[in-house]
């Protein structure tokens, strides 16, 4: 079973030192349509390889420097697949590999390309007992 979400109308939020404060050391936020809370990054570096990663993109001079407010609309969109019954059927994706968070873990994760040009990030159910999990300190901040 492969439970997907499609994620569009992303939008990013470069924090105030005040707002920032009320954060777990958090300078950029993803919403989803400016609403919900989609992720969050302390590096300006870690935010833009999260959206590479995802096929998505920005007018890069739209992020001010760090401690100034601005919001950047995100162009594109992506999917999450996860996975739930089959190893063998995820391990044999083709893609890009990397870690996510997934019920406070760390773990695999492969990015596919798909026919309709979105890319899709794939990774296990926490419910698979045998799913990799690797240190926190893994994930870029």
């Amino acid at each position: 079973m492969i439970s997907t979400q499609k994620y569009d109308g992303l939008m990013i939020c470069a924090l105030t030192p005040e707002q920032h404060a009320r954060t777990c050391d958090y300078w950029y936020t993803v919403t989803t349509h400016g609403f919900t809370t989609h992720t969050a990054f302390t590096t300006r570096g870690a935010l833009l390889g999260w959206l590479h990663e995802r096929g998505l993109t920005i007018d890069d001079s739209a992020i001010p420097e760090q401690g100034k407010h601005a919001v950047v609309p995100v162009k594109g969109a992506y999917r999450t697949a996860m996975h739930l019954g089959s190893y063998d059927g995820f391990f044999a994706l083709r893609g890009r590999r990397t870690k996510v968070m997934s019920n406070a873990s760390v773990t695999l994760a492969i990015i596919t390309d798909d026919e309709d040009g979105l890319k899709t990030v794939h990774y296990l159910n926490p419910n698979m007992q045998d799913r990799p999990v690797f240190p926190w300190s893994d994930l870029p901040k």
